[in-house]
């Protein structure tokens, strides 16, 4: 039952979640486009003889990070950056396409659809198995991103500010160093121990993401956990992120 205002949120998916489904694909093609779009603005005007920092550039600073754009040596080279400006841009109208299906085709709550997979995805708060089902894939995808940067660093390299080059980086894997990063995590100035930390939360999310998955909810349910599950795994994936 909806005790809040229409103009609360998401107030007006509640019991839709087809139609919230939906509202979230397009909010990622809204992102999809806006770095496609900005980075293409971003290239186009730059100029490699002014520091990036002083041309108010942050995705081309951003794809610069990850090496993307400059060699081994720092220097610039562009390499790459319009063709992943581009296929953000053509992602962002696959999102589109797919929020507006979703909308206006799809049904509007997925425990009405046809597609048996699809119907575990409906939103039930007072559902502790269909919560911790959702939580447990969220923490999936999670997982796969860290490892895709943990093996983009090895394999392909990143920036490092210390030697103001793009360089591989091997993981450190040190659980004691980890442990003792997170109340410290600023002051890290290592790229290694930084990867480290990403590799073990890779480890922690699609274990815990696998265990959501396959079991059902553990300990007693209470109104205030189902509403609160997905809000956790947000506040502790973020927490955890400070192991890097």
């Amino acid at each position: 039952d909806v005790t809040y205002g229409w103009w609360a949120g998401n107030a007006g998916v509640t019991n839709k979640s087809g139609k919230f489904i939906a509202a979230h694909i397009a909010h990622t093609g809204l992102i999809a486009f806006a770095a496609g779009g900005s980075t293409l603005w971003e290239l186009a005007r730059y100029n490699p003889e002014i520091p990036m920092g002083h041309q108010s550039s942050i995705f081309l600073a951003h794809l610069a990070s990850i090496g993307i754009g400059f060699d081994e040596a720092g220097a610039w080279t562009g390499a790459g950056v319009a063709s992943i400006a581009i296929v953000h841009l053509v992602l962002s109208m696959v999102y589109g396409a797919g929020g507006l299906l979703h909308s206006v085709l799809f049904v509007g709550d997925m425990q009405d659809s046809e597609v048996p997979q699809a119907r575990k995805f409906k939103l039930e708060w007072d559902n502790p198995d269909n919560q911790t089902f959702i939580l447990g894939h969220h923490l999936l995808f999670f997982g796969v991103a860290c490892i895709w940067f943990v093996e983009w660093a090895r394999i392909h390299g990143i920036y490092d500010p210390a030697i103001g080059a793009v360089r591989q980086v091997e993981y450190n894997l040190n659980l004691t160093s980890i442990w003792n990063h997170q109340f410290d995590f600023l002051a890290i100035d290592s790229l290694e121990d930084v990867l480290g930390g990403h590799a073990f939360l890779a480890f922690l999310e699609i274990t815990g993401g696998a265990f959501h998955v396959a079991t059902k909810q553990v300990g007693e349910y209470t109104k205030f956990k189902g509403a609160g599950l997905l809000s956790a795994e947000a506040i502790l994936s973020f927490s955890c992120a400070g192991l890097g």
